[in-house]
């Protein structure tokens, strides 16, 4: 997927789930809502397109892998799937 999609689907998440390092940074859209310039450095590779793995669970994003990422994400309940259209990130 190219940036511009990537960017779309990081607009229209509730949550997003990054793996990073050895860590997880965690953002919601309520409490720590994912800026522009975030979203392009943690989602898009420097050849333009999507870093993968990706999981998409209703309005939950996650990039990146490890088990205990999956269980977080798996785990939870599934937020509502968003609205076709959203403005900013």
């Amino acid at each position: 997927m190219d940036g511009a999609g990537a960017l779309e689907l990081a607009r229209a998440a509730d949550r997003v789930l990054i793996k990073v390092g050895a860590g997880i940074v965690r953002f919601d859209r309520a409490q720590h809502p994912l800026s522009e310039d975030e979203a392009r450095a943690y989602l898009v590779h420097d050849d333009g397109f999507m870093r993968v793995p990706v999981l998409i669970r209703g309005g939950l994003l996650v990039r990146g892998y490890t088990e205990e990422l999956y269980r977080e994400a798996l785990d939870a309940p599934a937020a509502p799937e968003p609205p076709a259209s959203r403005s900013g990130i």
